[in-house]
């Protein structure tokens, strides 16, 4: 195929036409890369590499576009990216974004889960399920989690109790419904016994003071 015009079209962008007509917008950075020129043949693998450098430049400049906007850990940025430029182009743009160091996997997992855990107030079952699924990796999320003392989740767990269901374990059928509800945000059970028992006998405390 051969390059019957090449011309800027708008911004960086330039227009590519060939001879079958086809018309194709790249960056003009491409174009230099390459060293196109007017009247140039192009074999289709050349064209799909032009094209594959282009893709890559819009994915490399949307990672950072949306890295200004909010933190993402690699795995998330990856799988938005995807959607619009394919996996192989994704990979290699967090991986550009990587290499400036625009990404921290280990920071923010533990920022994710301190969200979770202490704003949220997820059990770690929960918070672990919504980390994977953000895209983090098992290793990580474990570590990030492994940060919290058996004190700090009861404390969460206590509290969120004492909030919300203070008035709901105090007989048997309420008791069973508050241990189910708080098992599907993720507590063990375990857990959960001992934070309602400490929670009752606060109350219980309470009620001899006064």
């Amino acid at each position: 195929m051969l390059i019957t015009s090449l011309s800027v079209y708008k911004g960086d962008t330039w227009e590519i036409v060939i001879d079958s007509g086809c018309k194709y917008y790249i960056n003009g950075f491409v174009i230099a890369r390459f060293g196109l020129k007017k009247g140039e043949e192009l074999s289709d693998g050349r064209l799909e590499e032009i094209i594959a450098a282009d893709t890559l430049r819009k994915a490399k400049k949307r990672a950072l576009y949306l890295l200004g906007e909010r933190a993402y850990c690699s795995g998330e940025l990856k799988k938005k990216l995807s959607k619009t430029y394919g996996v192989e182009i994704a990979e290699s743009a967090v991986d550009y974004a990587l290499e400036l160091g625009y990404i921290n996997d280990e920071d923010y997992a533990g920022k994710y889960a301190e969200y979770l855990i202490k704003s949220k107030r997820h059990g770690v079952s929960r918070a672990r399920r919504e980390m994977l699924m953000k895209g983090l990796s098992k290793e990580i999320t474990e570590n990030a989690l492994a940060e919290f003392t058996e004190e700090e989740l009861d404390e969460e767990l206590m509290y969120l109790i004492r909030r919300k269901y203070s008035e709901k374990i105090g007989d048997h059928d309420s008791r069973r419904k508050t241990i189910a509800a708080l098992a599907r945000r993720g507590y063990d059970f375990g857990s959960i016994k001992r934070c309602i028992e400490a929670v009752i006998n606060e109350k219980l405390d309470e009620e001899f003071e006064e």
